[in-house]
């Protein structure tokens, strides 16, 4: 008996000293006031409260693996969920990822103008959870290849992505390019579940780059959809970050999104948002810094069309004769903006 105890706590030492499990997260507490449609709300609290356990074990022969756990704390009092999860397999061929996430924006991320508060649901498309399976295979140097899929969005979990064959998922084919100051990137992304109408995608194309200077770093991309029923949704970005003293750095993005469509479900909306963010870093250790965000963004208001009638005062009775509205488009509204001061601390 003792023989066997002992042996089982040799290989469990064993295991644990090829294993490395890490710890880290990120805590983050803020002042933010935003303006919508001249309705303003402001207030201060947590902004990021999260932990991520990350382990990773050499199987030798050339071969790794690597998982990551993010779990999101919430607000105070608020509800504990996961975030983003990961198993990367390096193998001498390539790396397979096994991902459950929200994909960041692609062309904020290919442009380089990544902030704290992006405009991810402002004048770019919202994201949204996915699950997705990689893998990526170095051709040369700096060059690397990388097939994709993931399933449709709002769908995570075991079994349940692609219920029914009804949503859309995303194939890909991107490579990447990365050599010294410069960093190119292209994608193909074909959908499944293309139908005929614009309510789908039926195809992505992705092209971007950035190139640092020295001074500062640039950058640029283009997200180009053709829908399903002919319109189009292109999504643009230029990136700029730049460091100005030791413990200070600027950063910023302006981005648009343009969709066409003579879909009625799109037409009143058809037309081009714009917005921007920038971002200031004063960092008063290696862990522990000071973002100051602004940001502001328009998008395309519309009137939809509306038939000559009668409208009828609900509190007096009184019917009131209403003449036909023609569908209308408003492309310079703007719509919001907002200021940001947040205290984070990593560990």
């Amino acid at each position: 008996m003792k023989k066997t105890m002992i042996a089982l706590a040799t290989i469990a030492a064993v295991g644990s000293a090829s294993a490395q499990v890490a710890l880290t997260g990120t805590f983050g507490w803020g002042y933010t006031a935003y303006s919508t449609n001249g309705v303003e709300t402001s207030g201060g609290g947590i902004d990021t409260s999260s932990v991520s356990f990350t382990a990773n074990e050499d199987l030798g022969g050339g071969m790794a693996i690597k998982a990551s756990m993010a779990i999101n704390l919430g607000q105070y009092a608020g509800t504990t969920g996961a975030d983003d999860q990961s198993l990367t397999l390096t193998t001498p061929v390539g790396a397979l990822s096994l991902l459950t996430y929200k994909p960041g924006n692609w062309v904020t991320g290919a442009s380089g103008g990544s902030t704290w508060y992006g405009l991810d649901g402002a004048s770019l498309a919202a994201r949204a959870q996915r699950d997705g399976y990689a893998f990526s295979v170095p051709l040369m140097d700096g060059l690397t290849a990388t097939v994709a899929f993931t399933e449709p969005a709002g769908t995570t979990g075991l079994g349940a992505g692609n219920a029914g064959q009804a949503k859309q998922g995303i194939y890909n084919v991107a490579a990447k390019y990365a050599a010294g100051p410069v960093v190119l990137q292209a994608a193909y992304l074909p959908l499944s579940n293309a139908g005929t109408s614009d309510t789908t995608k039926d195809s992505v194309v992705r092209l971007g780059g950035t190139y640092d200077l020295g001074v500062a770093k640039v950058g640029a991309a283009v997200e180009s959809a053709k829908l399903s029923g002919g319109g189009t949704n292109v999504e643009t970005a230029y990136g700029l970050s730049a460091p100005l003293a030791a413990n200070l750095s600027i950063a910023g993005i302006y981005a648009s999104t343009n969709l066409t469509s003579t879909l009625a479900t799109y037409a009143g909306a058809a037309g081009t948002r714009n917005g921007y963010a920038v971002q200031a870093k004063y960092s008063l250790s290696k862990t522990t810094y000071i973002l100051g965000n602004y940001g502001a963004w328009t998008g395309a208001t519309a009137t939809a069309a509306s038939d000559a009638g009668y409208a009828l005062d609900q509190k007096t009775g009184v019917s009131t004769a209403k003449a036909a509205v023609a569908a209308s488009v408003k492309t310079d509204a703007k719509d919001s903006t907002f200021m940001a001061v947040t205290l984070l601390k990593d560990f």
